[in-house]
C-alpha cells in the first residue's frame, strides 16, 4: 500500500464521518419538544420548547436531573 492508497482511505473515512455527523444533526432537528414536563407535569414555556429542540423537562426539573 503506497501513500496514495493511504490518502484515499483517509478521504473516504473523513467523508463518511462528515455524512454521519450531518445525518445525526438532521435527526436532532426533527425532534419534537414536549409541551408538558415529563417529571412534574407543568407546562413548558413555548420559548423553551423552541430554544431547545426535543426538550422534555421544565427548568426546575431539568436542574434537578443534572
Amino acid at each position: 500500500m503506497d501513500d496514495l492508497d493511504h490518502l484515499v482511505i483517509a478521504q473516504e473515512r473523513a467523508e463518511k464521518r462528515f455524512t454521519d455527523q450531518r445525518l445525526k444533526g438532521l435527526n436532532k432537528s426533527c425532534v419534537i419538544s414536549a409541551t408538558d414536563c415529563i417529571d412534574c407535569g407543568d407546562s413548558i414555556p413555548k420559548a423553551r420548547q423552541q430554544a431547545i429542540k426535543g426538550v422534555q423537562r421544565c427548568v426546575p426539573c431539568q436542574s434537578l436531573s443534572e
